[in-house]
């Protein structure tokens, strides 16, 4: 782990805070040994998670045997606190940014698009790839980082742009990009 990230706390946003709530209120009497039981309280309590308790919370959900209805599961907030625990650990930190790395198909860098990201909060936003853009081009989406402890300010989330080249494709795929390639080659 980022000795810069060690022990970095950062604000749990609402949705997940209410997230966690409601599904403690589905085990009310849950045995405070379950895991997932003091977890989830603390979460709450404190409102504030570390990168190292992030790191700790997906370990968990990687190494969970179950079918995702017993309550150590839901506890710890099931699949929408892993889907936002997840993200938040994809993000790479860079001060109060948030890094992002979109992967793009060559018609989408080369014609634009509009994507939808995951943000901190869990939710989503779409951002506008211009046309022509390159492989490492970056895109700044302004207050979508991390809140700065104890303060109103938030910093920025960056998106860096790269390509996804299919495993496999069709002959028909391959013909087409054949073609598109001694097209190019003659113009």
């Amino acid at each position: 782990m980022n000795s810069k990230l060690y022990n970095k706390t950062i604000e749990l946003p609402k949705e997940i805070k209410e997230y966690l709530q409601s599904c403690f209120d589905m085990f009310p009497n849950s045995d405070p040994s379950i895991e997932g039981h003091k977890r989830n309280e603390e979460l709450r309590n404190t409102g504030y998670v570390t990168y190292q308790q992030l790191g700790r919370i997906k370990n968990w959900f990687d190494n969970y045997v179950g079918d995702g209805k017993d309550a150590p599961y839901i506890l710890n907030g099931a699949d929408y606190v892993k889907n936002w625990v997840n993200t938040t650990l994809t993000d790479l930190r860079s001060g109060d940014d948030l890094k992002y790395t979109l992967k793009l198909t060559y018609p989408q860098l080369v014609l634009g698009d509009k994507i939808e990201i995951p943000t901190i909060e869990g939710k989503k936003i779409r951002v506008s790839v211009p046309p022509h853009s390159n492989v490492g081009d970056n895109l700044r989406i302004v207050n979508k980082g991390l809140n700065r402890m104890n303060q109103e300010i938030r910093g920025d989330k960056i998106i860096i742009l790269d390509i996804e080249i299919p495993k496999t494709i069709t002959d028909e795929e391959k013909e087409i990009i054949i073609n598109l390639k001694l097209w190019i080659l003659i113009f």
